[in-house]
């Protein structure tokens, strides 16, 4: 693995004191305008709360489906096979169809949260929580899927813990909230320092 030196790719965009607006950023004459030359710094609130739309539209999409495919089934295979299943084997199939719809939908719901006792990503049923002094950084970059939080491995380099609440789906959405919590990062006291990111 090489090290990447790219502003794009390196940890230390968090102590950039630069700031794209991400709607001008596919302007390839878009301005870089540095915090506290004529313009004042976006104001950082005391919380984030996150959610993504593509994320919870696929789910409900999908519940449906499933929802769908488990109704035709049951009524598909006929009353003579149905009567051959027993109490405990419909309760099983019913158990396993529920549990199946709830996992697609806590996916749906999956959220990134941050305050002063720090960042919590959930991802559907998984949810784990960083210190603030944990985080590094977060990255999305062209051809991820979705946002990944940087994570101090306590030997000067990062484990990625991906955020489905960041989707690469939501366009300019997407890229405004990487910018927000980057800001939020900052201003919390995160920092990249003696930090180096390799390439995956």
């Amino acid at each position: 693995m090489s090290t990447v030196n790219t502003p794009d790719e390196d940890p230390r965009e968090l102590d950039d004191q630069s700031t794209v607006d991400p709607e001008t950023a596919a302007d390839p004459g878009a301005a870089v305008v540095a915090e506290g030359e004529g313009m004042p710094s976006p104001k950082v609130p005391q919380r984030l709360a996150f959610t993504s739309v593509p994320a919870l539209l696929t789910s409900l999409v999908l519940s449906v489906t499933l929802f769908i495919a488990v109704l035709y089934g049951w009524y598909a295979i006929g009353p003579e096979i149905r009567g051959q299943i027993s109490g405990f084997q419909a309760i099983t199939l019913l158990v396993v169809a529920v549990g199946m719809l709830g996992i697609m939908m806590s996916i749906g719901y999956s959220r990134l949260y941050a305050d002063e006792r720090g960042v919590v990503i959930r991802n559907g049923p998984v949810r784990r929580k960083f210190s603030i002094d944990q985080v590094a950084g977060l990255r999305l970059r062209d051809g991820d899927p979705w946002a990944y939080l940087l994570v101090k491995d306590g030997k000067g380099g990062v484990r990625r813990r991906a955020v489905l609440a960041i989707q690469q789906l939501e366009g300019v959405r997407g890229k405004r909230k990487v910018s927000q919590v980057r800001r939020w990062l900052k201003a919390n006291g995160a920092t990249s320092q003696g930090i180096t990111l390799k390439e995956d």
